[in-house]
């Protein structure tokens, strides 16, 4: 089951970078069983991350993981039902630390609701659900690319401790 979040504003975390404005939102958390139109929503998101996918291809991809308990994913859907943005984490153990560590898989907010909020509580929802399994770290990966969401990152208090290597094989 994914967990999700309706936005119906700006979050509050982001007034005071947008001092300006005077908008406050509720962010609701509830969840729901997935529904056949999931997939189709997080086409675009995913197309956005430079990882583009068909529905069924995504659908398969959250039905391979549904059933474990390490992972989880959390939808963000605007007051019209639109799905805004998406966050997926999984647990794990380090061999290099002692403790359970958290990682953010993805994150993406569609473009049109970038800078309200949306980002930042996934970010939360996914930073709360590690801290309720035990984890005291998070951790996640950026394409070097995606200047936009180190500045997001290093905002929300991460820091960039190291550098991602792939190989196709």
């Amino acid at each position: 089951m994914m967990r999700w979040i309706r936005i119906e504003g700006i979050h509050p975390t982001f007034v005071a970078a947008a001092a300006n404005r005077d908008e406050r939102v509720a962010v609701r958390s509830f969840t729901r069983p997935g529904r056949s139109s999931d997939a189709e929503g997080l086409v675009p998101l995913f197309a956005s991350l430079s990882h583009p996918a068909t529905a069924p291809q995504v659908r398969t991809r959250l039905e391979r993981v549904a059933d474990d308990p390490a992972y989880e994913h959390w939808g963000a859907e605007a007051p019209t039902g639109e799905l805004v943005g998406f966050a997926a984490g999984h647990l794990l153990f380090p061999v290099e630390y002692d403790a359970l560590a958290a990682q953010l898989i993805a994150l993406v907010t569609a473009e049109s609701a970038r800078g309200q909020g949306v980002g930042s509580a996934l970010c939360a929802e996914f930073e709360e659900r590690a801290v309720q399994q035990g984890a005291p770290r998070v951790l996640l990966n950026s394409s070097a690319a995606r200047t936009e969401a180190h500045v997001f990152s290093t905002r929300r208090g991460y820091t960039a401790s190291g550098v991602r290597f792939m190989k196709s094989l």
